[in-house]
């Protein structure tokens, strides 16, 4: 094992109005992939906003990268799939979106550039790597839905963080899809940015097993 593990559960648990969401829950991850293997309903995505600094745990304690307080660890992650935090507007377009979240990204004292292809080429390029790029005139709901989770973790990663944290993998229900994307989450991984992701097919673990090596599994 590592001195500091990627992620590093003990005894964490969260409760909403009508009772317990998960936990008590205590795990390690010490591998670039982990995986939270779960139904929905079982209060996967609180784990996953927990373990992105989004949420704190009622009780236990947590530490990702080596970070304690929520704030430290939510400056060190980026998150994506999250339906009620990082859905991308239909009705405009790819372009847009990124410039908007470039502009977020970038310090206040820097002018937003004008987005052109290649600028929308190189802000791509690492979420999409060999894959064929939608343009910047493409209107959101023209994406499919590979494109659209792969977009959503571009954006996330403009703000260049240390980790990637995933929900709703299984969303892409067609097979060769969750495939592509699991292999461009993979190639994240061997570059050095471990990846935290949900998902309700224990199947998914394979697909995201590589140079990167075997996923760490945390069930609910």
């Amino acid at each position: 094992m590592s001195a500091t593990p990627v992620i590093d559960l003990q005894q964490v648990s969260v409760r909403g109005p009508r009772g317990p969401v998960f936990g008590p829950l205590t795990a390690r991850s010490d591998s670039p992939v982990t995986v939270v293997l779960g139904p929905r309903g079982s209060g996967r995505t609180s784990l996953l906003l927990c373990i992105a600094g989004r949420m704190k745990p009622g009780e236990g304690s947590l530490a990702v990268l080596g970070e304690t307080a929520p704030s430290a660890i939510r400056r060190r992650t980026g998150i994506a799939g999250f339906e009620a935090v990082d859905a991308l507007e239909p009705a405009v377009t790819l372009g847009a979106t990124l410039r908007e979240r470039l502009a977020w990204a970038l310090p206040w004292y820097r002018r937003t550039p004008r987005m052109t292809p290649q600028l929308s080429r190189e802000l791509l390029a690492e979420a999409f790597g060999h894959l064929e790029q939608p343009g910047p005139d493409t209107a959101v709901h023209d994406l499919g839905p590979a494109d659209e989770m792969l977009v959503r973790i571009a954006l996330a990663l403009i703000e260049q963080p240390d980790m990637l944290v995933i929900d709703d993998f299984d969303a892409l229900r067609d097979p060769a899809e969750r495939a592509t994307v699991a292999g461009r989450l993979e190639a994240l991984a061997r570059r050095g940015i471990p990846i935290a992701l949900a998902t309700t097919d224990p199947g998914d673990i394979g697909l995201l097993a590589g140079a990167a090596g075997e996923p760490a599994v945390i069930e609910l």
